[in-house]
Protein backbone atom coordinates (compact mmCIF):
# COMPACT_ATOMS: atom_id res chain seq x y z
CA UNK A 1 0.00 0.00 0.00
CA UNK A 2 1.35 3.43 -0.85
CA UNK A 3 1.45 6.46 1.42
CA UNK A 4 -1.99 7.47 0.18
CA UNK A 5 -3.52 4.14 1.22
CA UNK A 6 -4.09 2.96 -2.34
CA UNK A 7 -2.75 -0.42 -3.36
CA UNK A 8 -4.82 -1.04 -6.51
CA UNK A 9 -1.86 -0.83 -8.90
CA UNK A 10 0.20 -3.14 -6.72
CA UNK A 11 -2.60 -5.71 -6.65
CA UNK A 12 -1.68 -8.98 -8.29
CA UNK A 13 -4.59 -10.69 -10.03
CA UNK A 14 -5.55 -14.00 -8.47
CA UNK A 15 -4.35 -17.22 -10.07
CA UNK A 16 -6.36 -18.04 -13.17
CA UNK A 17 -7.56 -14.46 -13.53
CA UNK A 18 -4.92 -12.40 -15.35
CA UNK A 19 -7.36 -9.73 -16.50
CA UNK A 20 -7.30 -6.24 -15.06
CA UNK A 21 -10.56 -5.17 -13.53
CA UNK A 22 -12.36 -2.31 -15.23
CA UNK A 23 -11.47 -0.07 -12.32
CA UNK A 24 -7.78 -1.00 -12.43
CA UNK A 25 -7.69 -0.41 -16.18
CA UNK A 26 -9.44 2.94 -15.88
CA UNK A 27 -6.98 3.98 -13.18
CA UNK A 28 -4.00 2.92 -15.30
CA UNK A 29 -5.29 4.74 -18.38
CA UNK A 30 -5.96 7.92 -16.41
CA UNK A 31 -2.38 8.13 -15.13
CA UNK A 32 -2.58 5.91 -12.08
CA UNK A 33 1.07 4.85 -12.29
CA UNK A 34 2.11 8.50 -12.65
CA UNK A 35 0.12 9.32 -9.54
CA UNK A 36 1.47 6.31 -7.63
CA UNK A 37 5.00 7.49 -8.39
CA UNK A 38 4.19 11.04 -7.30
CA UNK A 39 4.97 12.50 -10.72
CA UNK A 40 3.20 15.30 -12.56
CA UNK A 41 2.52 15.80 -16.24
CA UNK A 42 4.99 18.71 -16.21
CA UNK A 43 7.77 16.43 -14.95
CA UNK A 44 6.89 13.83 -17.58
CA UNK A 45 7.06 16.50 -20.30
CA UNK A 46 10.65 17.17 -19.23
CA UNK A 47 11.22 13.45 -19.74
CA UNK A 48 9.76 13.79 -23.23
CA UNK A 49 12.33 16.45 -24.09
CA UNK A 50 15.13 14.30 -22.66
CA UNK A 51 13.98 11.28 -24.69
CA UNK A 52 13.85 13.37 -27.87
CA UNK A 53 17.39 14.61 -27.18
CA UNK A 54 18.63 11.04 -26.67
CA UNK A 55 17.01 9.99 -29.95
CA UNK A 56 18.48 12.98 -31.81
CA UNK A 57 22.00 12.10 -30.67
CA UNK A 58 21.62 8.42 -31.51
CA UNK A 59 21.16 7.07 -27.98
CA UNK A 60 18.17 5.07 -29.16
CA UNK A 61 18.03 2.51 -26.33
CA UNK A 62 18.06 5.23 -23.69
CA UNK A 63 15.34 7.11 -25.58
CA UNK A 64 13.24 3.94 -25.85
CA UNK A 65 13.46 3.30 -22.10
CA UNK A 66 12.26 6.83 -21.40
CA UNK A 67 9.43 6.70 -23.96
CA UNK A 68 8.21 3.37 -22.57
CA UNK A 69 8.21 4.84 -19.05
CA UNK A 70 6.34 7.92 -20.23
CA UNK A 71 3.68 5.82 -21.96
CA UNK A 72 3.31 3.63 -18.89
CA UNK A 73 2.77 6.74 -16.77
CA UNK A 74 0.34 8.44 -19.18
CA UNK A 75 -0.88 5.98 -21.82
CA UNK A 76 -3.45 8.45 -23.18
CA UNK A 77 -0.85 11.16 -23.91
CA UNK A 78 -0.62 11.50 -27.69
CA UNK A 79 2.84 13.10 -27.65
CA UNK A 80 4.26 10.23 -25.59
CA UNK A 81 2.76 7.68 -27.99
CA UNK A 82 4.15 9.63 -30.98
CA UNK A 83 7.59 9.63 -29.37
CA UNK A 84 7.40 5.90 -28.71
CA UNK A 85 6.27 5.17 -32.28
CA UNK A 86 8.99 7.33 -33.78
CA UNK A 87 11.72 5.82 -31.59
CA UNK A 88 10.55 2.28 -32.28
CA UNK A 89 10.54 3.05 -36.00
CA UNK A 90 14.12 4.33 -35.83
CA UNK A 91 15.15 1.19 -33.94
CA UNK A 92 13.50 -1.11 -36.47
CA UNK A 93 10.85 -2.26 -33.99
CA UNK A 94 8.03 -1.85 -36.47
CA UNK A 95 5.40 -3.82 -34.56
CA UNK A 96 5.88 -1.56 -31.52
CA UNK A 97 5.86 1.51 -33.76
CA UNK A 98 2.65 0.36 -35.45
CA UNK A 99 0.94 -0.31 -32.11
CA UNK A 100 1.86 3.13 -30.76
CA UNK A 101 0.80 4.79 -34.05
CA UNK A 102 -2.53 2.97 -33.79
CA UNK A 103 -3.03 4.42 -30.32
CA UNK A 104 -2.30 7.90 -31.70
CA UNK A 105 -4.91 7.37 -34.43
CA UNK A 106 -7.43 6.18 -31.84
CA UNK A 107 -6.76 9.10 -29.46
CA UNK A 108 -6.42 11.82 -32.11
CA UNK A 109 -8.07 10.69 -35.35
CA UNK A 110 -7.42 13.99 -37.14
CA UNK A 111 -3.74 14.22 -36.15
CA UNK A 112 -1.64 13.35 -39.21
CA UNK A 113 1.25 12.04 -37.08
CA UNK A 114 -0.47 8.76 -36.27
CA UNK A 115 -1.18 8.01 -39.92
CA UNK A 116 2.31 9.12 -40.98
CA UNK A 117 3.98 6.89 -38.38
CA UNK A 118 1.70 3.99 -39.24
CA UNK A 119 2.40 4.45 -42.95
CA UNK A 120 6.14 4.56 -42.34
CA UNK A 121 5.98 1.35 -40.30
CA UNK A 122 3.81 -0.36 -42.90
CA UNK A 123 6.37 0.46 -45.59
CA UNK A 124 9.13 -1.05 -43.44
CA UNK A 125 7.01 -4.16 -42.87
CA UNK A 126 6.22 -4.51 -46.57
CA UNK A 127 2.51 -3.74 -46.17
CA UNK A 128 2.50 -1.27 -49.02
CA UNK A 129 -1.24 -1.02 -49.67
CA UNK A 130 -1.86 -0.26 -45.98
CA UNK A 131 1.01 2.24 -46.05
CA UNK A 132 -0.50 4.03 -49.03
CA UNK A 133 -3.89 4.23 -47.29
CA UNK A 134 -2.38 5.59 -44.06
CA UNK A 135 -0.25 8.12 -45.91
CA UNK A 136 -3.24 9.38 -47.89
CA UNK A 137 -5.07 9.83 -44.56
CA UNK A 138 -2.04 11.67 -43.18
CA UNK A 139 -2.04 13.94 -46.21
CA UNK A 140 -5.76 14.64 -45.71
CA UNK A 141 -5.13 15.86 -42.15
CA UNK A 142 -1.72 17.53 -42.67
CA UNK A 143 -3.25 20.80 -43.83
CA UNK A 144 -0.59 23.36 -44.67
CA UNK A 145 2.14 21.77 -42.57
CA UNK A 146 4.77 21.78 -45.36
CA UNK A 147 7.43 19.60 -43.65
CA UNK A 148 4.83 16.93 -42.88
CA UNK A 149 3.33 17.14 -46.39
CA UNK A 150 6.81 16.83 -47.90
CA UNK A 151 7.63 13.73 -45.85
CA UNK A 152 4.29 12.15 -46.74
CA UNK A 153 4.85 12.84 -50.43
CA UNK A 154 8.37 11.37 -50.26
CA UNK A 155 7.06 8.23 -48.59
CA UNK A 156 4.20 7.90 -51.07
CA UNK A 157 6.72 8.30 -53.89
CA UNK A 158 8.79 5.45 -52.48
CA UNK A 159 5.91 2.97 -52.81
CA UNK A 160 6.02 1.12 -56.13
CA UNK A 161 3.02 1.91 -58.35
CA UNK A 162 2.12 -1.75 -58.92
CA UNK A 163 0.85 -2.04 -55.34
CA UNK A 164 -2.01 0.31 -56.10
CA UNK A 165 -5.29 -1.47 -55.62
Amino acid sequence: MNAMGNDSLAHTPSAGNDDLSAGDLAQLLSGGLRDELGLTSDVLNVGLAIAANHLARGANSEAMRIYVGLVMCEPMNVDFQVGLANCANVMGEQSVALQAASVVIMLAPTDPRGYLLSGRSCIMMGNLDEAREDLHDALKYAGGNEPVVKEIELLLGSIPAQTAG
